[in-house]
């Protein structure tokens, strides 16, 4: 074990990491759950990977001390899984269902968010091209209501762009929102254990942070410490765990803003289960508070122990 006090019981512990699945993110939790699987055998944990839900369920799950979610998207975020681990009494890591489902739908969690006072892109849900309002003038942000790591993200300058995105989107998608374009510095704050992490500054290469930006670009640029003035970073911090809060989010989690040009932040989404690979932006920000990645994934599995003092 490391020297970092974890809050985990005194006993050897055996854990199922459940990754992979079949979401549109499945290539990237496989990452992050290889990554997290080496870091509890380094701390002496018994681990038992399963890829997906279904496999997990193949298991008597009853037995493992904890469940360690680190399925991306889908299942493992928007509260089945959750669900299904509360109904048994098996603990696991991360938000409950009710956190899950609230974060999960952007709609809902952009609403829930607004209602604190904190800021967030005017948008528009959409379930049918032809209820597309043509109002005001763009650019737009075109992405889906319950997928993460920018997955299915469009960006339209014109109203042709608009309608053409729409129609491409929803061919893959139930529902999509249709948000303005803040133009901006994106940025983020991980919350663990009820610790909010440092700000991470996101600057991609070219064009938006979206899903090649951040697992295929090596010329994407993260910067930690952030580069903003001490309160902007204060302000940024506070305000993801006022979001945190009200989403009813649990043991660890991401919130993602955009600052615009007069240094206001505006909330963009919650993830539930970040990425935990070399390129993730968790484990940057825990570095930068002298976690090591091995630290990280076992305060990230004493979550599993724990209900949070939120509650």
């Amino acid at each position: 074990m490391t020297n970092v006090s974890f809050a985990l019981p005194n006993k050897e512990l055996s854990v199922a990491v459940v990754m992979g699945g079949v979401s549109a993110e499945r290539e990237v939790s496989l990452r992050s759950g290889e990554a997290v699987i080496k870091a509890l055998k380094n701390n002496g944990v018994q681990v038992l990977a399963c890829d997906g839900v279904k496999q997990l369920m193949k298991n008597d799950v009853e037995k493992f001390d904890a469940v360690f979610n680190i399925l991306h998207g889908e299942a493992g975020e928007n509260g089945e899984l959750a669900g299904l681990l509360s109904q048994l009494n098996v603990n696991c890591t991360g938000s409950d269902m009710t956190g899950a489902v609230l974060s999960w739908h952007k709609d809902i969690a952009k609403t829930l968010v607004e209602k604190t006072g904190l800021k967030t892109p005017g948008s528009q849900l959409i379930f049918k091209s032809n209820e597309l309002k043509q109002e005001g003038s763009g650019p737009w942000i075109i992405k889906p209501t319950q997928e993460g790591s920018s997955v299915g993200l469009y960006y339209a300058q014109t109203q042709e762009q608009l309608e053409e995105a729409v129609a491409k989107a929803l061919v893959d998608v139930n529902s999509i929102l249709v948000e303005s374009f803040i133009k901006g510095t994106e940025c983020t704050v991980a919350i663990v254990e009820d610790k909010v992490l440092p700000v991470i500054r996101i600057e991609p290469a070219v064009g938006m942070y979206d899903y090649k930006a951040k697992y295929e670009s090596s010329e994407t640029q993260y910067f930690c410490p952030s580069g903003f003035d001490d309160a902007l970073n204060k302000k940024l911090q506070e305000q993801a765990m006022k979001a945190f809060k009200v989403l009813k989010l649990k043991g660890w989690g991401r919130v993602d803003f955009i600052v615009d040009e007069h240094k206001i932040p505006w909330f963009l989404e919650a993830n539930t289960t970040p990425g935990m690979t070399k390129t993730s932006l968790v484990p940057k920000a825990a570095k930068a508070m002298g976690w090591s990645f091995d630290e990280l994934v076992m305060h990230i599995l004493a979550t599993a122990f724990k209900e949070s003092s939120h509650e």
